[in-house]
């Protein structure tokens, strides 16, 4: 049970992660238990842990439901990051040592030699990338002590990668978004923590504002959503 339940989790976790599931769309147990074939038990758990990951809502009258989007919940959770994570890499530029500068160099390596798009028409966007991605990001930050701050940090990095992933190609096809990294990771790197926070704190806000300006997140319609 405890097996089929976790891969459940991972299952639907995925799922919500790439956008399947429409943002404020019912999650039917029963329906779900049939398709990946698994008892109502696993999926009632998975969804509970899902609803504590902050990608499920657990309403009255309603049951589960796929957490809803909006412009405001993007600008917050932005903030929070700004303010979160520029604080874990003021930390970790402050005392990363010689393997901290390692790992950031070798994860910038495999980001920039990690191509964004693919030729599959029906899958444009590598999600491969995401990973190497989250893995340079994760390296930034390594050498940070603060447990509390990184768990506050993964915590938001769920919610941000679902955003993220929703409207990846029209973002990433409007800024060189390597030129920034590597930009945060030289001024890192030359242990520059003031420029390095200001360079992080651009990169979040740029996504944020793209995102925004292309009306992906109109409230009426989130509202819509969670109203249907």
């Amino acid at each position: 049970m405890t097996s089929k339940t976790s891969e459940t989790y991972k299952l639907l976790k995925t799922n919500l992660l790439n956008c399947v599931f429409k943002p404020g769309a019912q999650l039917r147990i029963d329906a779900i238990s049939k398709s990946l074939d698994v008892s109502v038990g696993a999926v009632r758990e998975a969804l509970s842990r899902l609803t504590s990951d902050g990608l499920v809502e657990n309403v009255p009258q309603k049951g589960f439901i796929v957490a809803p989007v909006s412009a405001q919940d993007l600008r917050d959770l932005t903030n929070a990051r700004i303010y979160v994570e520029c604080r874990c890499l003021e930390l970790a530029i402050n005392r990363g040592d010689l393997d901290w500068e390692g790992r950031v160099l070798s994860a910038y390596h495999r980001l920039s030699k990690t191509p964004i798009e693919t030729d599959a028409p029906h899958l444009p966007f590598n999600l491969h990338w995401t990973v190497v991605h989250e893995e340079f990001h994760d390296s930034l930050i390594s050498a940070c002590d603060n447990n509390w701050l990184l768990k506050l940090k993964n915590m938001m990095h769920v919610q941000a990668e679902r955003y993220r992933r929703m409207t990846a190609a029209y973002t990433l096809e409007r800024r060189n978004v390597d030129a920034e990294h590597k930009a945060i990771m030289e001024a890192a790197l030359n242990r520059n923590s003031a420029l390095a926070c200001e360079l992080y704190a651009r990169h979040l806000e740029t996504t944020l504002n793209i995102i925004l300006s292309g009306g992906f997140l109109a409230e009426d319609a989130a509202r819509e959503e969670l109203d249907a």
